[in-house]
Order: structure tokens, then C-alpha cells, then sequence
């Protein structure tokens, strides 16, 4: 058997690739040219950027353009630290007669380029003049997962119950994190789902190994995805057979699907399939869980029954963010399962 833990391995998958939001501020370096700030531009500016992976990204800075009904023109360079200067294009069009206007710069950025501060520079035309204005964008490093673990390991399986098996994963600038755990004997496999971002920074999920399963070695894999684009990390561990064998119960196994992105106080439906070994589990009552974001404890929200096909539903109304899961209870001749995690966005 070889060895059970290992390092947590980045690798890239497709155009791999995660931004992570950075600030943006006018920066002291330049403060002869403060005034031209406030007669350029007014509240709060932001920018996304950070170093790929590998193929080229864009680099955004959003600002809001005071008078617009005056100006001619936006153009701007960027500075990375010890490099040539970047064009950076904005999207402005002249005609807008609004006191302010949001405009949005680009730029490229590359895998070879340098983390830090870069220097920008923002100049806008007007029929009085030009004025040129400061300002600091905070380019992250390359994203990463750097590090990643299965608890217990190895993970003992005990005849007639089910042991809970955590995972837990530190990664850099995700967008969401889902894991998965596989046999690499191939066949068989537990699907955590999205992996709950915690208040001390690190993703968590958690599932139930039955007394049935697979024994040997397993792999986890960790996905960290942003805009598209995806990270994949893994890392090893055993799982070792019940004493006595295991118990003969019929399989469980539930899906779960809710909408990603959901108006706070609208109705939604979190919904999904039962199945009893490779067969609709009709009639079957399921328990439905939630989990606030950046709490540990998921609470029963209530109960859902699969109709004739398996199927079951239930609607909520939309409170805050969080993670669902459904549970299937065991019986003296079933198992018990678990969904994936499934999170909601209540915007």
C-alpha cells in the first residue's frame, strides 16, 4: 500500500485560472496630482486582477467619471513593478449628459507578470483640459491549494453504522470549492458537494462512509473554481474494512439541485431524486438540512416525500446565504445517505 498522505498537488484543468477581488486606492506616491482626482472622479473605485496560471486574463478597474457631458476622452497605462508599462482601454463614450458615469478599464495580464502594486494611471480629456490620476492596483499572486485533508485517516468502517468522514482544504481566491472522494479501485465514490467557506478561512464538508465500502486506497479531490475556470488539488487516504464484515442493507443514494442565485424574500425549490440500490425509492421520506454561511451546524429545515419516480421537492423562501443537503434515514433494510452540499446565493 503506498504512502497514505501526500502533499496536496495543484494542477490545472483546461484554462485553469482563478482572479481574486483586489483593492484599489490613489496612492500618496503621487499626491501633486491628488486635486485631479477629486476633479475626475468620485466615489469608491474597484478593481479584479491577479496572476494566471497560464493563459492570458484581463485585469478590470471600475471608476465613476464625474461631468461626463465635458469629456473627450479616458485613456490609462499600467505599471507593473520592474516592467514596461500596459495600455489600458476603458469603455467610455462621450454624449452622456449624467452627473457621473461608470467606466470599466481592462488590461491583459500574464502568467509571467508580477505580483504587487501596479501603478496606474488614468487620463481623462476634457474641452478644459486633461488631467492625469493616480492610483495603486493591488495585482494577487497566482491562486492556489495549498493544502488539504480527509479525517480520520486511515477511516475504520464498523459494521451495522455509518462513520462521518470531514474534509477539509485551504485554498487562495476561490470563487467556490467542491471535493470529492474516489476509490482508486475504481467504482465508487462520495460527492461532498460545494465545501462550506468557514470564519478561520478554510472549506469544510463533511459525508458518511457506509460499512460497505470499498476498502483500500482512496483519493480526495479538491476543485476550486472562479469565472469559468478551474483548480484541481488532490490528496491520499485509506479506508479499512469493518471487523466481522459488513452488514446486508440495500444502498441509498439522493441528489440535490436549488438554484444558485436567488432575490432575498422570492420563493425557491430545492428538489431531487431518492434512489433505493439502482431503483426510484418511491414514498420515501427525505429529512432537508441547512447550513447559514459561515456557520458549522446544519438544522432540519423540514421533510420532503418522493413521489411515484423517486422525485421529491420542497419550496423555501430565500433568508440568507447558505448550504442544503438532504438526508436519506436508514431502515433495518436500508442505508442511510447523504446529498452533496448545494449552496444559495440570497442576493
Amino acid at each position: 500500500m503506498k504512502r497514505r498522505v501526500r502533499l496536496l498537488l495543484a494542477t490545472a484543468t483546461g484554462a485553469a485560472v482563478l482572479l481574486g477581488g483586489t483593492g484599489l486606492t490613489a496612492t500618496s506616491a503621487y499626491a501633486h496630482q491628488a486635486l485631479a482626482m477629486a476633479d475626475d472622479f468620485t466615489g469608491d473605485a474597484s478593481s479584479d486582477a491577479s496572476i494566471p496560471l497560464e493563459s492570458d486574463v484581463e485585469g478590470t478597474v471600475t471608476l465613476k467619471l464625474k461631468d461626463p457631458a465635458n469629456v473627450t476622452s479616458v485613456t490609462g497605462s499600467i505599471e507593473p513593478p520592474g516592467k514596461s508599462a500596459k495600455t489600458v482601454t476603458f469603455d467610455f463614450k462621450t454624449g452622456d449628459t449624467a452627473a457621473t458615469k461608470t467606466i470599466i478599464g481592462t488590461w491583459a495580464i500574464t502568467k509571467d507578470d508580477p505580483a504587487g502594486d501596479w501603478k496606474l494611471s488614468v487620463v481623462v480629456a476634457r474641452d478644459t483640459g486633461s488631467n492625469a490620476t493616480p492610483f495603486v492596483v493591488k495585482v494577487a499572486g497566482k491562486q492556489g491549494i495549498s493544502a488539504g485533508r480527509v479525517s480520520p485517516d486511515p477511516v475504520q468502517l464498523v459494521k451495522g453504522k455509518d462513520v462521518q468522514v470531514s474534509v477539509e482544504t485551504a485554498v487562495k481566491d476561490a470563487a467556490s470549492v467542491s471535493a470529492k472522494l474516489v476509490s482508486e479501485s475504481g467504482g465508487e465514490l462520495y460527492d461532498l458537494g460545494e465545501l462550506a467557506k468557514e470564519s478561520d478561512g478554510y472549506y469544510r464538508g463533511s459525508t458518511y462512509f457506509a460499512d460497505d465500502t470499498t476498502p483500500g486506497d482512496w483519493t480526495l479531490e479538491v476543485f476550486a473554481t472562479k469565472k469559468g475556470q478551474t483548480l484541481k488539488g488532490v490528496a491520499s487516504f485509506t479506508v479499512v474494512a469493518p471487523a466481522g464484515g459488513a452488514s446486508k442493507k440495500t444502498k441509498t443514494r439522493v441528489t440535490i439541485a436549488a438554484p444558485n442565485k436567488v432575490a432575498k424574500g422570492k420563493t425557491f425549490k430545492v428538489y431531487g431524486k431518492v434512489y433505493r440500490g439502482s431503483k426510484a425509492y418511491k414514498g420515501k421520506t427525505v429529512e432537508v438540512y441547512f447550513k447559514a454561511k459561515g456557520t458549522k451546524t446544519y438544522k432540519l429545515l423540514g421533510f420532503a416525500k418522493a413521489g411515484s419516480t423517486g422525485k421529491y421537492s420542497k419550496v423555501y423562501k430565500a433568508k440568507k446565504d447558505g448550504y442544503f443537503r438532504v438526508k436519506v434515514p436508514g431502515t433495518s433494510k436500508t442505508r442511510s445517505s447523504l446529498s452533496p452540499q448545494e449552496f444559495v446565493d440570497v442576493r
